[in-house]
């Protein structure tokens, strides 16, 4: 673990401390092993331990709902489907189950990080408070003076080691969301039908915890080849906007060539003299045509 620089866990050490065995307790195998009974029916989050503790969500909304499919992904996966309006599901079963699968690992891991949170406080106070029982060492006697030295230390070594499973707790808690995350990225990008090499650049972006995809993930995608031919194919295609057209100046010889030229246009009312027509070719039987013969002869 890297050396924190807050004010919570800085106090850890960043030299890795050395591992201590410890025997794992009958009482926590016992509650993994009853929730194993029933795996599939089993809710994200125990609602009794739901009801101790408490993180605001002013800020940090990520820990309360998973976050909602965005970007054009989404839109190529309803596409591909035909659904006319777009929906946080797909109708695959499949992969309906594994979206659901992916949302109870989110809500299961960012639950833990409420628990992490309650350690590392609850750990970092312990510290402190028995680091304020030093000032009560020279109101003792001396032969109790080393005993209570011995206790503080042995305390605070005890409450470290508490602080720094609190932060471990914490990374694995992180470490579960991405997991969750990357689950379901992975599932909308394989039903899009985009090919690996663009699958793998859009699955690695950054999460911002506002959505399950980055911003940035739809100027990304713009800027693939296969995925630019895709979008267009599919009408999703947005071209970037145009460029202005650069204009020339013209030059003072030409601005006066072009003054002088326009009064010599013809005016857009101007009328053509009309054409004589030609008149048709009598038809023969008429009686133009008998007329005609007979002022022949």
């Amino acid at each position: 673990m890297e050396e924190p620089s807050d004010s919570l866990f800085n106090v850890l050490s960043s030299l890795a401390p050395g591992r201590v065995a410890l025997p794992l307790h009958k009482g926590v195998a016992k509650i993994s092993n009853a929730l194993w009974q029933t795996l599939a029916s089993l809710a994200p989050i125990s609602k009794r331990a739901e009801c101790k503790y408490f993180v605001s969500a002013m800020g940090h909304e990520y820990l309360y709902t998973h976050p909602a499919p965005n970007s054009l992904v989404v839109k190529l996966v309803n596409h591909r489907e035909w659904q006319r309006q777009p929906d946080p599901t797909s109708k695959n079963k499949d992969s309906r189950r594994l979206d659901s699968f992916g949302r109870k690992i989110y809500l299961s891991s960012s639950f833990q990080l409420w628990v992490a949170n309650h350690q590392a406080l609850l750990g970092r106070y312990e510290f402190n408070l028995w680091g304020s029982l030093r000032k009560f060492e020279d109101s003792l006697q001396k032969h109790e003076r080393k005993e209570f030295k011995v206790l503080v230390e042995e305390g605070s070594a005890a409450a470290r080691a508490t602080l720094q499973a609190a932060a471990d707790a914490a990374d694995m808690a992180g470490w579960s969301m991405a997991s969750a995350v990357s689950l379901r990225r992975a599932l909308w990008l394989l039903l899009s039908g985009l090919s690996s090499e663009a699958q793998t650049s859009l699955q690695d972006l950054p999460f911002d915890v506002k959505a399950l995809f980055a911003e940035q993930t739809d100027t990304k995608l713009h800027g693939l080849k296969d995925s630019h031919m895709t979008l267009q194919t599919l009408g999703l295609y947005v071209p970037a906007p145009a460029k202005p057209k650069f204009k020339t100046q013209q030059t003072p010889a030409q601005a006066t060539h072009s003054k002088y030229e326009t009064a010599y246009k013809k005016p857009r009312d101007y009328k053509r003299c009309p054409q004589r027509q030609s008149q048709p070719a009598p038809k023969p039987g008429s009686s133009m045509g008998k007329q005609a013969g007979k002022r022949r002869f």
